[in-house]
């Protein structure tokens, strides 16, 4: 008989489970197990004292003044475990830092580094707030609210509309730490040393295991491990990391490693990003720290674990199945990371042959579809440098180098050219970023140097079929057309009702955008607008949804819009684009919504037909979503011209047959980051009207409106000609 056993005896007596329905037993069970182990983590596991840390070492110790000279002892170069953050690099990376950047990069570093002295923070939209001399650890400093720390992790509720769990996870994520590091090796002031010491020390003392908010979601206890770490290797060198510290941060990492392997975020059913963030936190811990007596059952369980769910979590287009472009930098990062880590500290490894031993390590498909997540980056970035907003963004990262926007991912590219040594991933226009410098050192900046030269202009269209993802681009000018599944293998997870929507940037410049994402649980009727159809720059019929919302869900929709495609077809005069999604047809008079676009290359204009077949009359609006900027109507054309003020980049917006048609510019949202949304301006075209029906609409970026309007007849008959061929 089992000791969980004889646990719920003594706490519950005997409970006649044999009597029970199978499901009331089930749940009955599930609930006093949580009960015995809430007992466990507040009486026995929750704090394992000197003396049970250092026996459950591998025999490297027999003390804690044992451990600790042992760990000092180990060093990079000499067999010990590597870190692609080198203290014994530090001097040749500042060096190669100041041969690359400005002197801005530096006085920027130490600005942001001494906010976090003064514990100021600026997490998911709250812009600067100051915490006072103790962080409160267990609070939404957004909103106020806190949450008990003497809580078991399993009873720690969500506060749907009330606050954000997010923010204190956000917080003890510990992404900064890599701030006071750069700010330490710039300066090799102390005062940053100390600032991670007392910051770590304060968090351990304050967040009893098993207990609080900071353990609720395993995924955000395994990205802290990742930065613990990385930020030590900043540090390392440093005579203010002293012996109490480091038995105290040590011993804190080991319970981290054994509770994010009783709490894997792993159902039979799906596995996402969290379980992903999981096990890239078992192979940081077994990979560093070999003296745990789990350390290598970590690391195998971890490899293994990667290979299964690249194969599970990215398409064999590269894309990440969530129906996320956010998303997927998030998970491009935890398997990138993870996979150098593990490189890094193979016998084979020589410094420069990355790819090849990941490919002994992970074999060849895995290695292969890391390398196409990369090129995924590549056609996704819009001539700016940002990532559209398909899905949702919460602004997720593994590491935080370098402040930058949020949808600002070039650096993504810099690190996939230097890892499989791929000049196309060297884009002239985006240049070399600096996280690159931190994470490769020297070595990987001669690498990137010997790369050639790519250029946007050799960056064609491109379609990832199995995530809908189809990009038409020429030079500057770029569109891309959400035409995909829900996310998560049809669970919806983190998409939007954003079938046959697109974002459009011309001559670099954002045009027509994705509102984003906002917020999640806090605010739970902005989630569901944000993640509506009617903000997305798609066809809306009788006011109802493309997929309708699953209840009080926040991430749940039902399925009621498939996509298919038609036709992709792209050359060097024009892209074409013919698809249809299926969300209508359960309306009572079923609708199906068909939508075709043109790109002209040379011409550079676009052309945007919707059809709506079957039979009924409905209401259709379709929305054209646009980042601050200004609009004006001339309804005697009729024509929208949009006007952006900082770089004079307009675009005309022309209906084709505009009769009985209603033009309105409305008041919009727009988030450009996690928390954050500012005012920004909709136009909207209605009709009411009788199936089949057609809106034609073109796109036309223009300097000078009185030139277009003196081409607009030409136009029109260049419209209905192209129409008239895909019809």
């Amino acid at each position: 008989m089992g000791k969980d056993h004889f646990e719920i005896r003594r706490l519950y007596g005997e409970i006649p489970f044999s009597k029970l329905p199978g499901r009331v037993y089930q749940k009955i069970k599930d609930a006093i197990f949580d009960r015995v182990n809430e007992y466990r983590a507040g009486r026995i596991y929750s704090e394992i004292s000197d003396g049970e840390f250092v026996n459950s070492l591998d025999g490297c110790a027999l003390s804690v003044s044992d451990l600790i000279r042992c760990f000092r002892s180990r060093q990079s170069n000499k067999g010990g475990p590597k870190f692609f953050i080198n203290p014994i690099e530090q001097g040749n990376t500042i060096r190669a830092l100041e041969k690359e950047f400005s002197k801005d990069i530096v006085g920027g570093a130490i600005k942001e580094a001494d906010k976090i002295c003064l514990h100021i923070f600026d997490l998911l939209g709250s812009g600067e707030v100051k915490l006072g001399n103790k962080i409160n650890w267990h609070c939404d400093f957004k909103s106020g609210y806190q949450w008990n720390p003497k809580k078991y992790y399993k009873d720690i509720k969500i506060p749907y509309g009330k606050a954000d769990i997010k923010v204190p996870w956000e917080l003890s994520r510990f992404q900064h730490l890599s701030v006071l590091g750069e700010a330490y090796w710039w300066t090799n002031d102390r005062k940053y040393v100390r600032e991670f010491v007392n910051q770590i020390s304060d968090w351990i003392d304050n967040n009893k295991p098993n207990f609080g908010v900071n353990w609720r979601c395993t995924m955000d206890v395994a990205i802290r491990a990742c930065n613990w770490i990385l930020g030590y290797y900043f540090f390392k060198e440093s005579k203010v990391i002293n012996q109490q510290f480091l038995f105290k941060f040590l011993k804190s990492l080991y319970q981290h490693g054994c509770h994010i392997i009783k709490n894997l975020e792993k159902s039979e059913l799906l596995t996402s990003n969290h379980y992903l963030s999981d096990i890239t936190g078992l192979v940081y811990l077994g990979v560093v720290f070999p003296e745990f007596k789990d350390a290598k059952k970590w690391k195998e369980f971890g490899i293994k674990e990667l290979i299964k769910e690249m194969k599970t979590q990215v398409y064999p287009d590269g894309c990440d199945f969530e129906a996320s472009t956010c998303y997927h930098r998030l998970v491009l990062e935890l398997f990138f990371f993870s996979t150098l880590l593990v490189v890094i500290n193979d016998n084979d490894f020589t410094g420069e042959n990355h790819r090849e031993t990941a490919k002994k390590i992970f074999g060849k498909e895995y290695t292969d579809r890391l390398y196409e997540m990369f090129n995924v980056v590549l056609h996704l970035l819009k001539p700016n440098g940002r990532i559209p907003q398909i899905g949702d963004n919460d602004n997720g990262r593994l590491h935080i180098f370098t402040k930058r926007e949020v949808l600002d991912m070039r650096y993504l590219l810099s690190l996939g050219a230097i890892f499989f040594r791929e000049p196309k991933f060297r884009v002239k226009e985006f240049g070399f970023c600096e996280e690159a410098l931190w994470i490769f050192g020297k070595e990987g900046y001669k690498i990137w140097q010997g790369l050639k030269k790519n250029c946007l202009a050799d960056v064609k269209s491109k379609a990832f079929p199995y995530a809908g993802w189809y990009i038409m681009r020429n030079d500057k000018d770029y569109m891309i057309i959400s035409c995909g599944p829900d996310g998560q293998n049809g669970k919806s997870g983190h998409c939007h009702n954003d079938k046959l929507s697109f974002e459009l940037c011309i001559d670099g410049t954002d045009i027509i955008v994705d509102p984003g994402t906002f917020v999640y649980t806090s605010y739970p009727e902005w989630r569901n607008e944000f993640r509506s159809t009617a903000y997305h720059n798609t066809v809306m019929v009788d006011s109802e949804e493309q997929n309708r919302f699953d209840g009080n869900d926040l991430f749940g929709m039902t399925m009621d819009a498939q996509v298919k495609l038609d036709k992709w077809e792209t050359n060097g005069e024009y892209d074409f684009l013919d698809a249809q999604h299926s969300g209508y047809e359960r309306l009572p008079k079923p609708v199906t919504h068909h939508r075709q676009i043109l790109f002209k290359k040379k011409e550079r204009y676009w052309i945007i037909k919707d059809i709506l077949t079957d039979k009924g009359k409905h209401t259709f609006d379709l929305y054209f979503h646009f980042p601050p900027m200004k609009l004006e109507v001339d309804k005697e054309s009729p024509l929208v011209v949009c006007r952006n003020a900082k770089n004079g980049a307009n675009i005309a917006i022309i209906p084709v047959e505009p009769k009985k048609l209603n033009i309105s510019v409305e008041d919009g949202r727009f988030s450009l980051g996690y928390g954050a949304k500012v005012e920004a301006p909709v136009l909207k075209f209605s009709k009411i009207a009788n199936c089949p029906l057609a809106f034609v609409v073109v796109l036309y970026p223009c300097q000078c409106v009185s030139k277009y309007l003196s081409s607009i007849a030409t136009i029109d008959r260049e419209v209905h000609h192209r129409l008239e061929e895909y019809d």
